[in-house]
C-alpha cells in the first residue's frame, strides 16, 4: 500500500493515509484519513471517509494533499463489465469532512482481463508537482486489448481553486 503523506497547510500539519477495503455491497471501496498534529504534535483524526458510490471495485489507493489542503485519490477500478482501469476522485478542504465531493474521473478504462499470475500494481502513487504545488500526478496500470502485460498510464488533474504555473497536459 502507499505510504503516509505528511503536509504543512497554512497553519496545520496533517497526514493523509488511504487503503482499500470491502465493501457492505460485496466490492471494494477506498478508506481514507487525515489526521492532524495538536499543539504538541500528537496525531489525532481530523477526517476520514469511505469513497463506494456503486457496487464496483476501487482498490490500491494511493493519497496526496496540495498547497491549499485540498485531497486527491487515485485508484484501480474494476468490475463487471469493467476492465480493470484507473480512475480518481477528490475534495476541496472546504467540503463538509469525511467526503470525496468532486466526482469519480476516468483516467484509462481497462481493455481485457489479466491472465497471467502477476500481482496488481502496487507501485501506483499520487504525488504533487513541486513545481506548482497544485497538480496531482497518477500513475497506474491498466491492460490494453490483447496485452500480454500491463501497460502504464499518466496523468495530472488540478481541482478548483489551486492556482500556480499551468497545468502540464496528459
Amino acid at each position: 500500500m502507499q505510504r503516509l503523506v505528511y503536509r504543512r497547510v497554512g497553519n496545520h500539519e496533517s497526514i493523509v493515509a488511504a487503503h482499500s477495503i470491502s465493501t457492505k455491497s460485496g466490492a471494494g471501496g477506498v478508506r481514507w484519513y487525515e489526521f492532524r498534529l495538536d499543539k504538541k504534535r500528537d496525531p489525532y483524526l481530523y477526517q476520514q471517509g469511505t469513497y463506494a458510490p456503486d457496487g464496483f471495485y476501487r482498490w490500491m489507493p494511493s493519497i496526496a494533499t496540495d498547497k491549499k489542503g485540498n485531497i486527491g485519490v487515485g485508484y484501480s477500478f474494476g468490475g463487471t463489465p469493467n476492465f480493470a482501469g484507473q480512475r480518481f476522485a477528490a475534495r476541496l478542504a472546504s467540503d463538509p469532512k469525511g467526503t470525496l465531493s468532486l466526482h469519480e474521473t476516468v483516467l484509462v478504462n481497462g481493455e481485457a482481463s489479466q491472465t497471467n499470475t502477476l500481482r496488481w500494481e502496487d507501485y501506483a502513487t499520487t504525488s504533487i508537482d513541486p513545481s506548482d504545488d497544485c497538480t496531482f500526478w497518477y500513475v497506474g496500470d491498466y491492460i490494453k486489448a490483447a496485452g500480454a502485460s500491463y501497460s502504464s498510464r499518466i496523468g495530472s488533474f488540478r481541482l478548483p481553486g489551486c492556482k500556480g504555473a499551468p497545468a502540464p497536459s496528459h
